[in-house]
């Protein structure tokens, strides 16, 4: 569903050298945490280059799937787990804390008001101006200004000295010999003093029963699965946004909230057991639901539609070499249709689309304008594989599924995770100009032809999402189990 089960070339480069990383390196401890863990994403951002280079080499890859064991992307998250080594250190904990990703800012007021909430983020925003009493908060870049640098300096010292000896001894290795990587490592080991410190000095500091977050992968889910590891402390991955590969490899969380069925097989493929997944649905879309409100003013007022026109959405993504082809197939929509077509921008897109832009039934729309009232008015949804194709199901809205040749990208495109849509028949399958605007004539004309794919999209979402409106009590009754069960 989220990505195909066998390890494909891109996959195979790329995680036996993560492999090799951890071998290498999980020796090296920071504050009882091996740093090879700890740079797993800084790592796999640094090795980019190599990978895209190396993946188009038939014989490297014929050595490697010669020398490698793991087959599947299970095996994969096994092996690297079992590189762990990490000695635990007992603390007293507070049964009523808890720390989680500011991400859940709505879910924990809801829900969580009898306990002492601590959340965390990258960046101070405005929920934060605004917690209530009981609540704190724990701001990355906030958080670096307040470290004891003389405690930290210490430890740099003595890991330089650690990282300068494993490079004297350590056999030779067709990556990390090579000075380039051995400089960039050790940069690397002494920037992530102070951020280690800094999270295990907040674990020490609120001593949470339960720690909860939305992705293991990045600035705080890395080192605090790893944490968890060190001071036991239960780890949820209650997800809030789709999921692949990249987010979960290597997972080391106690539980996971799934949204539904599909997630859970998912999960269950990357060998995760079933005693650790729990269906709960998404408290995201209870929430953003809840919140939404409908403008009074329709959009066609306020985006000057004639009141005949079928409105079709297409919400794009970050596709670089891809939405300029994308462009061209909603171009080649008949001007003459009853049609407006609504573009709107992920943030992360920076493509311009300069043919659409001169269409009279093309509209490009701001990227904050507010989600759930766009998908509430539009008759249509045009999408890739986008998180917005399920919020648009949960409007009850019908789904174009575009299909193009997207190149390879080493972080947005190298297996099947854009085509979870098409596979799950969640709408309908586009993959030329002229199937488009085929379709887009059909929703114009054929309301028989709008009931099915309803319907498909409704079966998709049977299959995917539990529940919204029983997500928050169904979490918040598990994350309460747990509580209990480790206290």
């Amino acid at each position: 569903m989220y990505g195909e089960v066998e390890v494909n070339d891109y996959h195979l480069l790329k995680y036996s050298l993560l492999y090799d990383f951890f071998l290498y390196f999980s020796p090296l401890n920071i504050y009882g945490l091996p740093i090879a863990q700890c740079l797993t994403e800084q790592f796999l951002s640094h090795i980019q280059p190599f990978i895209d280079q190396t993946r188009l080499n038939q014989n490297f890859i014929r050595m490697f799937r010669k020398h490698q064991k793991f087959q599947t992307m299970g095996e994969i998250n096994e092996k690297l787990i079992a590189l762990d080594n990490i000695s635990s250190v007992t603390i007293q904990k507070n049964k009523k804390s808890i720390l989680l990703s500011d991400e859940y800012y709505d879910f924990a007021v809801d829900q969580l008001k009898e306990y002492k909430i601590t959340m965390y983020g990258v960046i101070r925003n405005v929920h934060h101006n605004s917690l209530p009493k009981q609540f704190e908060s724990f701001i990355y870049r906030d958080e670096l200004l307040k470290t004891n640098d003389q405690l930290v300096n210490q430890q740099k010292i003595v890991l330089k000295s650690q990282v300068e000896q494993k490079f004297k001894v350590s056999p030779t290795h067709y990556f990390f010999s090579n000075t380039k990587f051995q400089q960039w490592f050790t940069r690397a080991c002494m920037y992530s003093v102070k951020w280690i410190y800094r999270l295990d000095q907040l674990i020490i500091k609120t001593r949470p029963i339960v720690i909860i977050t939305p992705v293991e992968a990045g600035i705080y889910g890395r080192v605090l699965s790893l944490l968890s590891k060190k001071y036991n402390i239960p780890l949820i991955n209650m997800p809030l946004l789709l999921v692949g590969d990249r987010s979960i490899i290597p997972s080391r969380a106690d539980y996971y909230f799934v949204w539904g069925r599909i997630q859970k097989n998912w999960l269950l493929s990357r060998k995760i057991t079933h005693n650790k997944i729990t269906e709960t649905g998404n408290v995201k879309y209870f929430y953003e639901m809840k919140n939404s409100t409908v403008s009074e003013d329709s959009i066609y007022k306020k985006l000057n539609i004639p009141n005949d026109h079928c409105i079709i959405a297409f919400t794009t993504q970050p596709f670089p070499n891809t939405n300029n082809k994308l462009e061209k197939w909603i171009e080649a929509i008949p001007n003459n249709l009853p049609v407006t077509i609504l573009v709107k921008k992920h943030r992360n897109d920076q493509y311009e689309y300069p043919l659409l832009t001169k269409r009279e039934n093309v509209k490009i729309i701001a990227n904050n304008y507010p989600l759930y009232d766009f998908l509430s008015q539009i008759d249509c949804l045009i999408t890739i594989s986008s998180n917005t194709a399920i919020e648009a199901i949960l409007f009850n809205k019908p789904l174009l599924i575009l299909q193009p040749n997207i190149p390879y990208h080493y972080q947005l495109n190298h297996n099947q995770i854009n085509a979870h849509l098409a596979n799950a028949q969640a709408g309908e399958t586009i993959k030329t100009a002229t199937e488009l605007v085929r379709a887009v004539q059909k929703v114009i004309a054929d309301p028989n032809y709008l009931d099915g794919l309803k319907k498909k999209g409704n079966q998709f979402l049977s299959e995917t999402l539990i529940t919204v409106d029983q997500a928050p009590m169904l979490a918040k009754k598990k994350i309460e189990e747990i509580i209990l069960k480790h206290s």
